[in-house]
């Protein structure tokens, strides 16, 4: 039985799963899943979150073949394979929830939208721009300024009486919004749960322009937090779905994607060594 890793190296955290080419049911199984900061050496990074994986899993060091994906996914020279983070993403959501139409994930960087075909495979997809302001590291910044630790920041918002609006597009521009809030005298809690619904907005926009859906699949390490679920219900009038270990997604996507190419690098093997057959004359 082969294993295959997946890493998913973002700009705030990377992430690895490492799945069995045959579960318990025949189908591909997680073995192990494993995290850590990504900081300035992107291919450091990648092998703890890799070597945290073989140990969840306790599998020693039997791993056939490494996809990456993410922000940093060149950047791993290990690798034996790269794949954006929107077919990993995509896969991810489909392999656990195959009825999976529409995708949002929303990580440090960015903030991307996607449908998806009956197959599974990306139909559409939109990003954000370049702007902090409509992603996860938005949230960061801001609770910092707020004081807070980032684990708090979603529970405080569920605790909002009058959520403010934050307008500004621009990710400084908003700091200053929120500085000024705070100067006010306004609530952590209410200014916290605007800016979840700052960030929701900006998502109801991307989710727009690839589709609809009954349903929406949130993934990414943004949708461990019960503020932003909640925002993006309240403003898309839609369930929002969490998958269980809803940050790997995108890793455990890349190593399903990277076990097919090794299957089919396999099966390309054995068609070479396969003799031609003997033929004789009539």
């Amino acid at each position: 039985m082969r294993n295959v890793a997946g890493i998913d190296s973002g700009s705030g955290f990377t992430k690895a799963v490492i799945i069995a080419e045959h579960g318990p049911n025949g189908q591909p199984a997680v073995l192990g899943r494993g995290k850590t900061k990504t900081g300035v050496n992107m291919e450091e990074a990648a092998r703890r979150a890799l070597d945290a994986a073989i140990a969840d899993g306790r599998i020693g060091s039997d791993v056939s073949y490494i996809a990456t994906t993410g922000f940093g996914r060149y950047g791993i020279s290990f690798r034996d394979i790269q794949i954006t983070e929107i077919t990993s993403g995509a896969r991810g959501a489909y392999y656990l929830l195959p009825q999976t139409t529409l995708v949002l994930d929303i990580g440090s960087q960015s903030t991307r939208a996607m449908s998806l075909k009956e197959n599974g495979k990306v139909r559409t997809f939109k990003s954000n721009d370049k702007c902090a302001a409509g992603s996860g590291s938005f949230i960061q910044r801001a609770a910092k300024y707020l004081e807070v630790g980032i684990e708090d920041v979603g529970e405080l918002a569920m605790r909002a009486t009058r959520p403010q609006p934050i307008s500004s597009v621009c990710a400084v521009l908003a700091e200053s919004e929120i500085i000024n809030l705070v100067s006010t005298g306004l609530s952590v809690e209410d200014i916290m749960r605007g800016i979840y619904d700052s960030l929701a907005d900006r998502a109801a926009l991307l989710l727009k322009r690839v589709g609809s859906g009954d349903q929406l699949v949130f993934i990414g390490g943004v949708a461990t937090q019960r503020g932003m679920v909640k925002a993006l219900e309240d403003h898309l009038k839609l369930p929002v779905i969490i998958p269980p270990d809803c940050e790997y997604v995108c890793a455990l996507g890349a190593a399903l994607l990277g076990l097919k190419r090794l299957q089919m690098s396999s099966q390309a093997d054995v068609k070479e060594q396969r003799p031609e057959p003997f033929l004789t004359q009539s």
